[in-house]
């Protein structure tokens, strides 16, 4: 059976999940550059050991509003997006978890959610079930954005 391995993390109250070989490293929060006139999810650029790096919020980009959030606590996920290096800021990053084909669901067509269900690759069950993760799918979310 097919093993994949995954990030967990934290956006809110939800937790979500990110395909390990699209996961570049993960780094505390650091300075980022404000770019003027970007959107609004954007946060703005990180200089990455010489490689100009946009970062995202993904809390912004999913809709869950905070616009006097502290990012200093944050983390930033550092993905592969269509060939691509994106920092994508999230709450928190629980652990690396390993699931097997059968642990991982379609999610339904009636799913309600703030996240589009178009973004959402599958739903991880760990701990038979007690513990969901919605598996996003970046080339997708973040791919219609930039």
């Amino acid at each position: 059976m097919t093993e994949i391995q995954v990030v967990a993390f934290m956006v809110g109250k939800e937790e979500f999940c990110l395909d390990i070989s699209k996961v570049r490293e993960i780094k505390e929060m650091m300075p980022i550059t404000r770019v003027p006139n970007s959107p609004d999810f954007v946060e703005g650029v990180i200089n990455l050991r010489g490689q100009i790096t946009t970062v995202v919020n993904l809390k912004k980009l999913l809709g869950y509003y905070d616009s006097d959030e502290d990012l200093s606590k944050k983390k930033i996920i550092l993905a592969e997006v269509r060939d691509e290096i994106i920092g994508i800021i999230v709450d928190s990053v629980s652990d690396v978890i390993t699931l097997t084909e059968d642990q991982i669901d379609q999610p339904p067509k009636t799913l309600s959610s703030r996240v589009d269900i178009r973004y959402i690759k599958g739903i991880a069950k760990i701990n038979n079930g007690e513990r969901l993760l919605l598996m996003l799918d970046l080339d997708k979310l973040l791919g219609e954005e930039f």
